[in-house]
């Protein structure tokens, strides 16, 4: 046998090596990232626990307040909308007429409340439109790409039609249309199954770095990180928070009694 006919066997030789080396790091890093989320969301969930003992009749009372003040604001702006549109002339119940958008108030924005983030529609839109741009079947180059992205696709309007924001996000972790065509030029089996399972495990380390961000913006998790970092671990942590809340309820009573007074 010549040495030319050699080197391809030495070349997928070295290739599957590497590959075995990159997987096993990336399984090690997996494994962490796997260990973190869940003693994270371990925690944050016995903190949830314990501030819905605390902090519940608070936090309900302030929610139920922050929506009757966004009630009455955007009252305040529809009025006046209508009543500069009646100075042009024109019908304030028109069918273009549009609810004002209302930017939140920073004071509202400040407080801490042991409830899970909002939906964010805009952010879901965007990442809506950033899967149909890579998943469209129109940009499809072979019957097999034309599958896969009606596929991918199919169920990524499902999702959005539902408002399932998480399995949008797992289907962002889909190979890239891309990706499947180069798998699909790999000539060598073995080198073919462990990019695929490298691609599948870094896919997943997103999910989770994309499941410990959620988690990391909701403001349950955001208290439970002051209670850790408090100084003092005692009840007095609960008191300074129930001050804060409590200051916050009789802010906003008196806004919305204000606003109320207004209306009338």
């Amino acid at each position: 046998m010549s040495e030319y006919s050699l080197q391809p066997v030495d070349s997928t030789r070295r290739q599957s090596e590497q590959l075995k080396a990159e997987l096993q790091a990336a399984q090690e890093e997996l494994r962490a990232a796997e260990a973190e989320l869940a003693q994270e969301q371990a925690a944050v969930n016995a903190f949830r626990m314990h501030a819905r003992l605390m902090l519940d009749d608070l936090a309900d009372a302030i929610q139920a307040l922050l929506a009757r003040k966004q009630s009455l604001l955007t009252q305040q702006a529809l009025r006046q909308q209508a009543a500069e549109m009646a100075e042009l002339g024109e019908n304030p119940l028109g069918p273009d007429a549009d609810e004002p958008h209302l930017p939140p108030d920073p004071a509202d924005e400040a407080l801490l409340l042991p409830t899970d983030t909002p939906h964010d529609k805009a952010a879901e839109k965007r990442l809506y439109r950033e899967l149909a741009r890579r998943f469209h079947p129109d940009l499809a180059n072979s019957a097999a790409e034309l599958a896969y992205r009606t596929s991918v696709m199919t169920a990524v309007n499902a999702a959005y039609s539902a408002g399932d924001t998480p399995v949008l996000y797992d289907l962002a972790g889909e190979l890239a249309p891309e990706e499947l065509a180069e798998l699909a030029q790999i000539p060598t089996r073995e080198v073919r199954q462990l990019r695929e399972r490298l691609m599948q495990c870094r896919r997943r380390q997103r999910k989770l770095g994309r499941q410990l961000q959620a988690l990391r913006r909701e403001n349950t998790a955001r208290l439970w990180r002051k209670a850790r970092d408090f100084p003092d671990q005692s009840d007095n942590w609960w008191a300074l928070v129930r001050r804060d809340l409590e200051a916050a309820r009789a802010r906003l009573e008196m806004e919305v009694a204000a606003l109320e007074e207004g209306r009338g």
